[in-house]
């Protein structure tokens, strides 16, 4: 039976490459073979197009993928392939052009994939990094002028506890107003504050007692506790889902490089010439972390709603309450600084001053805490376990090495390395952490929670430097410093027993999804 070809119109006729012998019905192109090319000026023919008929089961195949462009050498050329721009001779694509062949790129994603593209984002990272060294500058400046002055622990730790409790009392404020206000404006306000605080406490500290230093911290820690839940509900306004993790990351490594630079001069400018040029420095840096943001807007501040206070913070505490694996985590942070850090802190300008080779000593361990997060900020940035909670509530039951490397009469390298090791798993945790919880907390109440986070990690913080003292005196420094250390490694480990943790995410999404959720669905 005869066949009929189909209108060129339904099936455009396939066109043989000038070099490809033709192709008999059912069989693919294989082989090259000599074909001469037309007479000058003459059209070359092209075979009658395969009927469906002939065969059925045979899908076509095209042609060798290196010959799809090529052209004959002699004047006359064949009919280009339908859908294919033939190149001129000696056409060349402009340098960075696509490849013909290529799917097109989008320029918005893939801006979006790297932190260069967000200046907003960079000019808020290069605020909080001038603001961080001059935090770092004030506790070490004040806790060695105690030192200097004969003060011991029960001092530095009324000193060190203004802080904490200033972040306490007005953490939850901040978060609300975080919620409510220009976040870049709160970041700008609260940096300025800072500033007329320590040019102030420049300008008077001649006159002031050594318990006066405690109001100073707590004046600074009400600022701090205004500008740190708006930084982190910031983040994600300024930055795409896929560049959470490497834009905290890139923060936290700016602040504990700015951690590290911090101790060491505010260690070494106080030894060499005084706290004074210590203080000037901070005021310094505090006022171009002002400068640094002031102008950078924020896209959501016209679109959260307008509520009470009250109930801004009732729908903060109710987005904890529905997430047990929050509150557990919280509860076990909480307990580390309790345990952990106030002890910590306290006894170490004490110890280092003892036995560990001075001042300089003091600002060099605070350093190596700072360098040894470094690498894991690294690490975090860009790793993705399959159980983000495992690996860091078991990475921070390790912070028990600070108090039971000041337990016992470790060298100053030990002694450091421990501090080392205690700042990199610090780390370890709270990347993931931070970007769990914004992912899985809608953004509506997210600087709420954000700042019910510090809350409670700071909230026995203050009893832990309260009790330091009292507790060396009944029971000694050895055996304050080794329960601290106990409680400090249990507090993680229990948490694991709570749904959720494991992954720090809701369970019930997580078992949906088949493997630990990263957040998709954000309802509250």
């Amino acid at each position: 039976m005869p066949t009929t070809s189909s209108p060129p119109t339904c099936s455009p006729p396939a066109i043989p490459h000038p070099t490809t012998a033709p192709v008999p019905p059912g069989r693919g192109i294989h082989r090259r073979s000599a074909w001469p090319p037309a007479p000058t000026g003459h059209r070359p023919t092209p075979p009658p197009a395969r009927s469906s008929s002939d065969e059925p089961d045979r899908p076509h195949r095209r042609p060798h993928r290196g010959a799809r462009h090529r052209q004959p050498r002699g004047p006359a050329r064949p009919r280009s392939r339908p859908g294919v721009r033939r190149r001129r001779a000696g056409h060349r694509p402009p340098p960075g052009a696509p490849h013909a062949m290529s799917a097109p790129t989008s320029p918005a994603t893939a801006a979006a994939q790297k932190l260069s593209q967000h200046p907003r984002f960079l000019r808020v990272w290069a605020s909080q990094s001038a603001g961080a060294v001059a935090d770092q500058i004030l506790p070490v400046a004040f806790a060695l002028y105690a030192v200097q002055r004969g003060a011991g622990a029960g001092t530095i730790a009324v000193i060190l506890a203004g802080r904490a409790i200033a972040l306490v009392v007005c953490l939850l404020a901040g978060g609300i107003l975080a919620d409510r206000v220009s976040r870049p404006r709160i970041l700008f306000t609260a940096d300025l504050m800072r500033t007329a605080i320590v040019l102030g406490t420049l300008l008077a500290l001649d006159d002031l007692p050594l318990a006066a230093l405690g109001i100073v911290t707590a004046l600074s820690g009400v600022a701090e506790s205004l500008s740190r839940p708006a930084m982190r509900s910031l983040i994600p306004a300024l930055l795409p889902a896929g560049l959470l993790e490497r834009g905290n990351a890139l923060m936290s490594a700016v602040q504990r490089s700015a951690t590290l630079l911090g101790a060491l001069a505010g260690a070494a400018i106080v030894t060499a010439i005084g706290i004074h040029a210590a203080l000037g420095l901070a005021a310094l840096l505090f006022a171009t972390g002002a400068l640094a943001v002031l102008g950078v807007r924020d896209v959501a501040a016209g679109d959260r709603p307008r509520t009470s206070v009250l109930a801004d913070a009732a729908a903060g505490i109710a987005t904890v309450r529905r997430r047990p694996w929050v509150a557990a985590v919280m509860a076990a942070v909480a307990v580390q600084l309790f345990a952990g850090t106030a002890p910590s802190l306290t006894l170490l300008p004490l110890i280092a001053a003892d036995r560990l080779g001075g001042e300089l000593a003091y600002g060099l361990v605070l350093a190596a805490a700072a360098a040894g997060a470094l690498p894991a900020i690294a690490l975090a940035g860009r790793w993705r376990p399959r159980r983000p909670g495992t690996v860091s509530m078991l990475a921070l039951t390790t912070y028990a090495a600070l108090p039971a490397s000041l337990a016992f009469a470790l060298p100053l390298p030990v002694t450091a390395l421990c501090f080392a090791l205690g700042g990199f798993v610090v780390e370890i945790y709270f990347i993931s952490w931070l970007s769990a919880l914004q992912r899985e907390i809608p953004a509506e109440v997210l600087g709420k929670t954000l700042a019910l986070d510090q809350l409670s990690a700071f909230a026995l913080l203050p009893v832990g430097y309260a009790l330091t003292g009292p507790a060396v005196a009944a029971f000694g420094i050895q055996p304050t410093l080794v329960a601290a250390a106990a409680l400090t490694a249990a507090a993680s480990a229990v948490t694991l027993l709570v749904p959720g943790v494991s992954t720090f995410s809701d369970p019930a999404r997580a078992h949906a999804a088949g493997a630990p959720a990263g957040g998709a669905d954000r309802s509250g």
